[in-house]
C-alpha cells in the first residue's frame, strides 16, 4: 500500500504532519515522513510505514526524514518496500521535536501584549543561520562570520529592544524602523560561542537566548539532526516548515 494525500486537501500543514506523526512513536522508528514530493501518489506529509510499498517513476522523486533523523532524496525509478530505505538507529530527539511541531504548527514566538503592533497577515520568517528572533527563548544556531540580525514580526511602529550579555553585564540598544523586521546585532556586544543573552522589549516578556556559533554548517541532509542536537528548536521548526510548504509544488 502506498499512502496518498491529495494536494487539494484542506488540512493545514500542521494537520498533515500531525496526522502522520501521531500514529505513534514506535512506528516512527522504522518509517519515513515525506517532506518533498513530485510523485502524484505520495504527498507531502505522508507517513510511509515499514511494510508499505513505494513506487517512484523515473524522473520523479521524494525527500523524506529517515529514522536516523537524516533527510534523504529518493529518485526514481524505484519500486520496493519502505523498509529497503528506512534503515538506521532511531533519533528519538528529532522525532520528539517533529511531534511537538505537529501539535503547535511550529509556532514558538510570543506575541502576548504586543498584538497591536503586529502587521496583519504577517508570516513566520524563513529559516536562517544568521537571524536571532526576539520573540523566542532557547538556543539559536548562528554561522560563524555571518552578519547577525535581530528579527521581529513586521510592525506598524518604531520598536526598540535592549540586549544584555549575561556574563559581562554589557548592554546595547536596538531599533527597528516602521515596517522593518530586521536590525543589526549591536556592534558593541561580542558574539560569544554558547553566550547567553537577555532581550528586553516594552510590553513583552523577557527572552533568554543562547547563541550556538557554528564553525562549519552541516550538510543539507544532516541539518535537522544537527539543529536538534544543538537545541535550536526554533530553526528546526522553520526549516521543516519551509521544506514542507515548498515540497509539494512543482
Amino acid at each position: 500500500m502506498v499512502l496518498q494525500m491529495t494536494k487539494k486537501s484542506t488540512l493545514s500543514l500542521a494537520g498533515l504532519l500531525a496526522a502522520a506523526l501521531l500514529v505513534g512513536t514506535t512506528a516512527a522508528r522504522a518509517d519515513m515522513y515525506v517532506i518533498e514530493s513530485t510523485v502524484a501518489g505520495v504527498s507531502v506529509g505522508a507517513h510511509l510505514k515499514t511494510d508499505d510499498s513505494l513506487a517512484i517513476p523515473a524522473n520523479q522523486q521524494i525527500r523524506a526524514v529517515l529514522p536516523s533523523g537524516k533527510t534523504q532524496t529518493i529518485r526514481g525509478p524505484f519500486n520496493g518496500k519502505v523498509s529497503d530505505l528506512a534503515k538506521g538507529t532511531a533519533n528519538e530527539g528529532v522525532w520528539s521535536w517533529m511531534m511537538n511541531m505537529a501539535k503547535t504548527g511550529g509556532s514558538s514566538e510570543i506575541t502576548t501584549g504586543a498584538t497591536r503592533s503586529v502587521t496583519p497577515g504577517s508570516k513566520p520568517r524563513a529559516f536562517s543561520w544568521a537571524e536571532v528572533p526576539t520573540g523566542v527563548n532557547g538556543s539559536i544556531c548562528v554561522e560563524k562570520g555571518a552578519k547577525v540580525l535581530l528579527t521581529r514580526t513586521a510592525a506598524t511602529r518604531i520598536d526598540r529592544a535592549t540586549v544584555v550579555d549575561t556574563a559581562s553585564g554589557e548592554r546595547a540598544e536596538v531599533k527597528w524602523e516602521v515596517g522593518s523586521q530586521t536590525a543589526d546585532w549591536p556592534s558593541s556586544l561580542q558574539l560569544r560561542a554558547d553566550g547567553a543573552y537577555q532581550l528586553f522589549q516594552q510590553d513583552r516578556p523577557k527572552r533568554d537566548v543562547m547563541l550556538r556559533i557554528m564553525d562549519k554548517l552541516p550538510a543539507e541532509d544532516d541539518q535537522l539532526a544537527e539543529l536538534q542536537k544543538l537545541g535550536c528548536q526554533h530553526q528546526f521548526n522553520a526549516w521543516l516548515r519551509d521544506k514542507m510548504a515548498a515540497g509539494g509544488k512543482s
